[in-house]
C-alpha cells in the first residue's frame, strides 16, 4: 500500500498533531485529545490505503477492510473498534452541541484514553503490512 505520496504527509506534521493530542491530554482537554486523535487514525489510513481524495471515515474503514480480505485475513482486525471509534466521535461533536463543552469533556476521559491504545496497537498493526508506515512519523509510544 502507501501509494499516498510522502510529501503530502509530512513527518513533521504527524510529530506536531501527536504532539498536541497529548498535550491536551495531560492538561485534561479530552475533546481536543480525542479529536486530534481521530484525525490522526484518518491520516495513518490515507497513508496506508493510498486515499487521498476526501474520503469519509466509514469508506476509509470499508477499504480498509477489502484490503484485509484481499490479503487472505480471516478476521478483520480493527473494523469494529475503528467504527465504534467513529460513531464516537460523532457522538461527541454532537454532545458538544448538546451538553456544552464541559459536560462533554468530563465524560471522554476514558474514551480518550482508549483512543490512543487503539491508535499505537494500529500502527503497530499496519507495520505487519507496510513496516516502513513510521517512517511518515505515525508513533506508537
Amino acid at each position: 500500500m502507501g501509494a499516498y505520496p510522502k510529501y503530502v504527509v509530512k513527518r513533521e506534521v504527524v510529530s506536531d498533531n501527536e504532539a498536541a493530542a497529548k498535550a491536551a491530554y495531560q492538561r485534561g482537554d479530552y475533546v481536543s485529545s480525542f479529536l486530534l486523535i481521530h484525525a490522526l487514525v484518518e491520516g495513518l489510513f490515507r497513508v496506508f490505503l493510498g486515499k487521498t481524495k476526501g474520503e469519509s471515515f466509514n469508506c476509509l474503514i470499508k477499504a480498509y477492510e477489502k484490503f484485509l480480505i484481499q490479503q487472505g485475513q480471516t478476521n478483520t482486525t480493527f473494523v469494529k473498534e475503528l467504527t465504534e471509534f467513529n460513531k464516537r466521535r460523532n457522538r461527541v461533536i454532537h454532545q458538544l452541541w448538546r451538553k456544552g463543552y464541559t459536560v462533554t469533556n468530563e465524560k471522554l476521559a476514558p474514551s480518550c484514553q482508549a483512543a490512543f491504545q487503539v491508535y499505537g496497537l494500529f500502527i503497530e498493526w499496519l507495520e505487519t503490512f507496510e513496516p516502513q508506515i513510521t517512517d511518515y512519523g505515525f508513533e506508537y509510544e
